[in-house]
């Protein structure tokens, strides 16, 4: 028998042990196994949310399942969260909220989709040092039914001011520097006299307010009916006329009384009319005839615009307008003559 050669027998032997390696090579690894947790809910603790514009710091319980793992998120910058950012089960979550320096602003933090809303003031600033801010008045009295006051600020080109409001009826805001002047707006006064502060480069501005007064009239045409009404029939014999009122139901809530009620009617009838008359009574009638260029045996239907302005004996206002706020729209109907 001859022996295989020697080159042959070394390369029969390294395939093998290549085929040894190889089986050797692979391992028996358990499959990756994923889990999701899905998020659950969380009851947060009471928390101080509407804060002053200078930083503040606090902390809110978390309660939740003892197998509950909870994440807290701040929406914002100014308001961080300092500790307790995640947990299981019971914790609290502790957070700061930096100085305001600007308007109001609000942001929240979450906690499992539950959320707390801080909302902060804005900063209210002083006049700097050496900054000379002169008011035109730091008293002032405002419309019972509502408006504006302007206060004129006096100021040196480079002193830099703000005005805020420290009273829910009265609005106002602005930041600026050298001379202004600030808007004041308020409410209309649903109740008693009342009274509310503004404050401009660190003075103080108080603006009264008298008790309510309200506007409000309805329409009556004794042709048609006794009852108000939203339509003046133009429509008479010929050589007959047609008059309608308007009746204030113009009101105060407080002791001064109504002085003077200004009425300005207009309407369409073939020429542009237009009706004013102020005095102490409430009513006002006007007059018209049938058979115009734009009457017709239907009646045609043509839009009556009716303001009316009251003013009580303290000099507060108020105006109503046919069409706006509770008052309907009102007409007027032409009809031919006899029709």
């Amino acid at each position: 028998m001859k022996r295989l050669p020697l080159l042959l027998l070394l390369a029969v032997v390294s395939a093998a042990v290549a085929l040894v390696a190889a089986a050797c090579s692979k391992s028996d690894t358990s499959p990756t196994t994923t889990t999701t947790t899905t998020s659950c809910s969380v009851t947060l603790g009471s928390a101080t949310t509407s804060v002053s514009a200078a930083a503040t710091s606090g902390t809110m319980a978390v309660t939740a399942a003892s197998t509950c793992a909870w994440t807290a998120v701040s929406s914002a910058s100014f308001v961080t969260v300092t500790s307790g950012g995640s947990g299981t089960g019971n914790g609290s979550v502790g957070y700061s909220i930096a100085a305001n320096t600007g308007g109001a602003r609000s942001a929240s933090i979450v906690v499992n989709g539950t959320a707390v809303v801080f909302t902060q003031a804005a900063v209210v600033l002083s006049a700097p040092s050496g900054c000379s801010v002169t008011l035109s008045t730091t008293s002032a009295k405002a419309n019972s039914g509502g408006g504006t006051v302007n206060v004129d600020v006096t100021a040196a080109s480079n002193c830099s001011w703000t005005a805020t409001s420290n009273s829910s009826f009265l609005t106002t805001s602005l930041s600026a520097t050298g001379n202004g002047t600030v808007v004041i707006t308020a409410a209309a006064n649903t109740g008693a006299a009342r009274s509310g502060t503004v404050t401009i480069g660190g003075q103080t501005v108080t603006i009264s307010q008298d008790p309510g007064i309200f506007a409000g009239f309805n329409m009556f045409d004794p042709s048609q009916t006794s009852g108000a009404t939203n339509v003046c029939q133009i429509r008479s014999a010929t050589g007959a006329s047609t008059t309608c009122s308007l009746q204030s139901t113009s009101f105060t809530t407080g002791a001064a009384a109504i002085a003077s009620y200004a009425w300005t009617i207009q309407y369409t009838n073939t020429t542009v009319k237009v009706i004013s008359a102020t005095s102490s009574v409430s009513t006002l009638s006007f007059t018209d005839t049938c058979g115009s260029t734009q009457s017709t045996d239907e009646g045609a239907l043509n839009p009556l615009d009716v303001t009316l302005v009251v003013t009580d004996t303290a000099g507060n206002i108020a105006t109503a307008k046919s069409g706006g706020g509770n008052q309907p729209k009102l007409f007027v109907q032409l009809f031919n003559c006899g029709k």
